[in-house]
């Protein structure tokens, strides 16, 4: 009967150490679009923020902005190859780390959502999280209120976005 139990007990450890070693990821970091970045081999989706795509568009000021550009290239001028930590909160649909990232103190997400450039997504958060929503809604309404990055355009929302994408598709 105890060497039946053994595999448990394995598994049951690897869940609980794997989930303890990702609680905090950090390393060098560079970008992959307005809202995810890679360090080392992994790819981290930033929690509680949805960004324009990198294709996206919109209207700003009578001529096309490249929103999903200019997300990634703030995101870019913010970390890229600086060390960036991680708190881990979870894990997406696409198996990517969800987490809350830092660089020293900086909040990545609020910063982004600050600069109008990223949408506060507090809606997929679970219960276990320490990210402060009201924090990131004023963050939001302030940016629309004084027309920074996506609330100076005209562009759907990055979810919107994403959902008229994928219904082109099928």
């Amino acid at each position: 009967m105890r060497h039946h139990a053994l595999p448990a007990l394995f598994a049951a450890l690897s869940v609980i150490c794997g989930s303890a070693v990702a609680a905090d990821y950090s390393g060098r970091a560079r970008v992959i679009d307005g809202d995810t970045i890679s360090i080392g081999h992994e790819r981290v989706r930033i929690a509680a923020i949805d960004a324009c795509e990198r294709g996206q568009t919109g209207l700003k000021d009578g001529k096309v902005w490249r929103c999903g550009v200019a997300a990634r290239s703030y995101l870019g001028k913010m970390i890229d190859g600086r060390h960036v930590r991680c708190d881990i909160i979870d894990r997406d649909q696409y198996r990517r780390l969800v987490g809350q990232c830092f660089i020293g103190e900086t909040d990545i997400g609020l910063a982004m959502v600050k600069a109008g450039l990223a949408e506060a997504m507090l809606r997929y958060l679970p219960a276990t999280h320490s990210i402060n929503e009201v924090e990131y809604g004023q963050a939001e309404n302030r940016a629309r209120d004084n027309g920074f990055g996506m609330w100076s355009a005209e562009i759907e929302s990055p979810h919107v976005y994403r959902r008229s994408k994928t219904s082109d598709m099928q």
